[in-house]
């Protein structure tokens, strides 16, 4: 590991990755966040972010948009996500995405809400997944398409996510999608119980006691 002094002559002489680490170090060093030394970190993130470096362009827009060492600022907040977003930063495609859908710092748009929240699914972030999944079997900014949905909550589900795994399983009971199968329905039901989730739990009684 990097000594903390070795990444402050790093920095100081302009490397961006050593400026995101130590503003990171300083911040968040110990697992938790420090608040006292959020401007230290936003000052290198800056620094870094100016010359391209992803991370500390999305670091930077998530302390705007939460007012970390700065006052809250969604516009400003939305400047750093795009630029992290156009580059490739999957999380700030989501969070990108979210902004459009509440209206954050952005006019509300629905067309810019799915294509950010493809990207990010498309990127492989399972939040993305479960969501984009939602649109498309809601119809929610985008047609209707079970297909679709079912494709994205299967990848989110085996990612891990719980939400997707219950409306997988609620794919399968309903027909949504995918040909009625209480066999898979009672799996994916069982897999979002396994993860906490309550609803699963209680609908997977339900079914068993049928």
């Amino acid at each position: 590991m990097i000594t903390t002094s070795a990444l402050r002559r790093m920095a100081k002489a302009g490397d961006a990755d050593a400026q995101f680490r130590l503003g990171y170090r300083i911040a968040l060093g110990r697992k938790r966040p420090r608040p006292t030394r959020w401007k230290d970190s936003i000052a290198l993130w800056q620094k870094a972010a100016v010359q391209g470096h992803v991370r500390a362009m999305y670091f930077l827009a998530v302390c705007h948009d939460c007012g970390y060492g700065v006052p809250q600022d969604y516009k400003l907040a939305m400047k750093w996500y795009k630029k992290a977003a156009q580059a490739g930063d999957e999380v700030a495609q989501y969070n990108l995405s979210l902004s459009y859908r509440f209206g954050e710092g952005v006019a509300k748009s629905k067309p810019k809400m799915v294509y950010w929240l493809r990207r990010s699914a498309q990127a492989g972030y399972p939040d993305a997944m479960r969501n984009l999944g939602f649109c498309l079997h809601e119809g929610f900014g985008t047609p209707k398409d079970y297909a679709g949905a079912v494709y994205w909550y299967r990848r989110a589900a085996k990612a891990g996510d719980r939400i997707a795994q219950f409306n997988l399983g609620l794919c399968y009971l309903d027909g949504d999608g995918v040909s009625r199968s209480r066999r898979w329905a009672r799996y994916w039901l069982g897999q979002a119980s396994d993860n906490g989730h309550r609803k699963a739990r209680r609908l997977l009684n339900k079914i068993k006691q049928r």
